[in-house]
């Protein structure tokens, strides 16, 4: 959880446990192409997550602008 790799959805560092995380519970989409070089990922992949949630995590990613617009939403929703 503590392995940090550069992000580039968001253009800076973070650790793998974000990236676990960062799509409503499940890995961001991009997680393996950022991953495959400093663990196997796709085993990761294949050992803790169900077919189901693997066709979720390998669906395509949304855009960058998309991306910042939702993060902007849930934070605003939070402060109500």
């Amino acid at each position: 959880d503590h392995l940090e790799v550069y992000c580039r959805k968001l253009g800076h560092t973070l650790p793998f446990k974000y990236c676990r995380i960062e799509s409503n519970g499940l890995p961001c989409s991009k997680i393996m192409d950022c991953w495959f070089q400093r663990f196997p990922i796709q085993e990761y992949i294949q050992n803790n997550y169900s077919r189901e949630e693997i066709t979720r995590i390998c669906s395509p990613s949304k855009s960058k602008m998309d991306y910042i617009h939702d993060l902007m939403n849930r934070d605003s929703s939070k402060s109500s």
